[in-house]
């Protein structure tokens, strides 16, 4: 890792930084940066709106808007239907109740996927205006100037798993990012005051939030005249994920049985007792994780190209970069690892790593050598990150529950049966569209397991309406499945009130005293 506190201008002065570059080029370069950011803002909310429109929802996003619909409608206890828990119960995110005063004003869920896209573009907006006061500080010339925030808005725009994020449900990773980016730049800026106040709501996002924290203190640790604060930030975060664990309200992140294998167990006890457990595992055991975490390494590496890859060896690109892969790697299933939103904080601090890199060697160069140097890490900084782009963006647009977008006609009838379903009706619906028909009391997932496998499908309401099984999705159910299931339901007295070629939707009152239903 570079060397600690040599950078002494460029890692914060203790005043507050200007946020645009010296001079009339400087605020050219600053006001271009911040305008093609604008660009993306406004596609990705154009992105976001038409994976609304098509209906391309999944079970994650269906938690969280039938969580923001319920508080904001009073019921401020809500439990989720389709994972069985209490809202809480699963990361314990209770920013989810002040988010859910926007329900006093707007009805829809799609306000969700709006503050989704505006924490993404706000952590780029905060990264890059980092970066250009780290180059007020260093006081280099201007081709520097412009080269470095020019790399800088290129790694930012170019990182496909913004892209993924953004079609992949709605998910409180992109809001705790920019809590803690906003909070990372106070803390070297020297605005500790208003750094807690980041702090707090990065927490409130949850047990996710608090790893960030801690991620954030190991790099306060290691900066010089941050160590205090770093250490703070250390014990905060680290009491809040204990105290979340502790209440047994982490359930989501799959803590008891994904990392049980590191202490040598099928499961953990919850609670403290089971954090213990773990940490005494790892260390007398650490070839387990590594033997995990190995097969992962290519992934990892990926998403920290996307940001320059040079930027982990800083001290300030490598501390929540590190928490958030290292709890990615060692989870014993590795679709965390491989689900792009679950480190979208990963690009911010490695893309300012790599910044603040190149500018602690110019700032330095008395040779042609350390120049040709930072020139090289610079250029192939941005060659990285643009390689991994060109590589990975063809397929982040469709990396989502459903594997593609619902095609028109699907998501015409999917919009005719939520038109047609009672406020107060129970919606059974397939996985990877059942996200729209969330904003109710009563959800449940049209499983894809065998009849003899399957759960019950409760019956938890006075009306209940099926979809079945739209075509643009991996089919959750076989043809003769789905067929038999519409005839059994129509002969229950279900009616049809959507056909078409790709979706079928059924309303059925079932009598009284019918608690449940199965698969044919």
């Amino acid at each position: 890792m570079v060397a600690t506190g040599a950078l002494t201008e460029e890692s914060g002065s203790g005043r507050a930084p200007p946020a645009v570059g010296p001079g009339p080029l400087g605020r050219w370069t600053y006001g271009t940066g911040v305008a093609l950011i604008g660009v993306q803002f406004a596609g990705l909310v154009v992105l976001s709106v038409f994976t609304f429109r098509r209906f391309t929802l999944g079970i994650d996003f269906g938690i969280f808007s039938q969580a923001w619909t319920l508080i904001g409608t009073g019921h401020l206890n809500p439990t989720s239907t389709l994972n069985g828990m209490p809202y809480l119960k699963s990361h314990f995110e209770l920013i989810m109740w002040p988010l859910a005063l926007l329900h006093l004003a707007v009805h829809s869920s799609y306000v969700l996927l709006f503050v989704q896209v505006v924490a993404l573009v706000g952590t780029e907006i905060v990264v890059f205006t980092w970066v250009t006061s780290l180059l007020r500080q260093s006081t280099l010339s201007s081709p520097w100037l412009v080269a470095v925030s020019a790399g800088t808005v290129l790694l930012l725009l170019a990182d496909p798993v913004v892209y993924s994020t953004v079609v992949e449900d709605f998910h409180f990773e992109a809001v705790a990012t920019f809590f803690v980016v906003c909070a990372a730049f106070d803390l070297w800026s020297g605005r500790t005051r208003r750094m807690w106040v980041w702090v707090v709501l990065c927490l409130l996002c949850g047990d996710i939030g608090g790893l960030y924290v801690l991620g954030l203190g190991l790099s306060g640790v290691v900066v010089g005249g941050k160590r205090r604060e770093g250490l703070g930030l250390l014990v905060v975060g680290l009491a809040w994920v204990g105290l979340i664990s502790a209440l047994g309200d982490n359930q989501g992140s799959d803590v008891t049985t994904g990392y049980a294998y590191l202490a040598g167990r099928s499961v953990l006890p919850s609670g403290v007792s089971g954090l213990w457990l773990l940490v005494l595992g790892v260390v007398a055991h650490p070839d387990r994780g590594w033997q995990i975490a190995e097969s992962r390494f290519g992934t990892a590496g990926r998403y920290l190209l996307s940001g320059g890859g040079v930027g982990v060896l800083t001290p300030w690109g490598f501390g929540v970069p590190l928490v958030a892969l290292g709890t990615s790697l060692l989870q014993y299933n590795g679709i965390f690892i491989g689900i792009p939103f679950q480190n979208v904080v990963v690009n911010p601090f490695v893309t300012f790593g790599s910044a603040w890199l190149v500018v602690w060697l110019a700032v330095r160069a008395r040779t042609v050598a350390v120049t040709g140097l930072a020139v090289v890490i610079g250029v192939l900084a941005v060659v990285g990150g643009a390689v991994e782009s060109a590589q990975r963006m063809p397929t982040a647009l469709n990396a989502n529950a459903s594997a593609g977008f619902v095609p028109g006609p699907d998501a015409a009838a999917l919009a005719l049966t939520l038109s047609r379903t009672p406020a107060d009706a129970q919606v059974v619906a397939p996985l990877p569209t059942v996200g729209r028909f969330s904003q109710r009391r009563f959800v449940y997932l049209l499983t894809d397991q065998p009849a003899g496998a399957a759960p019950p499908v409760p019956v938890s309401a006075r009306t209940v309406v099926v979809v079945v099984d739209p075509t643009v999705t991996p089919s959750l159910l076989p043809p003769t499945v789905a067929a038999a299931l519409v005839e059994q339901l129509e002969h229950a007295g279900a009616r049809v009130i959507v056909s078409s070629p790709g979706v079928t939707s059924l309303l059925w009152h079932p009598p009284p005293g019918v608690t449940s239903f199965r698969l044919p």
